[in-house]
């Protein structure tokens, strides 16, 4: 496994920005991203796939309708629905008709699905564990709210297509 990190480090510390950006600053983003799919992998507990568990992290925010779902992931209503059925299949999920169009579902999770996540935070305290370590409680704050004008900026630009 070392081998693949390192790997992956050496392509993504050797990347040339395209667009004149800084090409440090793209590094820096894609080694994060590189490092959050490596911790990902690390807590991927019975094999659900990351756009499941996507979907079931959306889900802890409350009941949605699978056409609000699909476009806040960014995914076709037959990608969600195929891997809503498995959700199902495992009793992760839940579905039962809305109250003004009872064709569209209300989907929430389960109590199994509830649970699920809980264990996977857990899991995910290490992480936060591991930032809290290493940042100044304002470096913290700059990037919680740096990720979340990042994260609505991606929602938006998703959003739009």
């Amino acid at each position: 496994m070392m081998i693949h990190y390192s790997f992956i480090y050496d392509i993504v510390s050797n990347m040339k920005s395209n667009d004149g950006s800084s090409a440090a600053f793209n590094s820096a983003l894609m080694l994060l991203q590189c490092e959050f799919v490596a911790e990902r992998n690390r807590v991927n507990p019975q094999g659900i796939t990351w756009l499941q568990y996507d979907i079931m992290f959306a889900l802890t925010e409350g009941s949605v309708l699978p056409s609000a779902l699909s476009q806040r992931l960014g995914i076709t209503r037959s990608k969600l629905s195929k891997n809503l059925g498995e959700l199902k299949s495992l009793g992760y999920v839940e579905q039962v008709p809305g109250t003004g169009d009872r064709r569209e579902l209300q989907t929430n999770l389960s109590a199994s699905g509830r649970t699920f996540m809980r264990n996977v935070d857990r899991q995910h305290q290490e992480l936060a564990d591991v930032a809290r370590s290493v940042w100044t409680a304002s470096e913290q704050v700059q990037f919680e709210k740096m990720s979340q004008k990042f994260v609505a900026a991606l929602r938006i630009r998703r959003s739009a297509k």
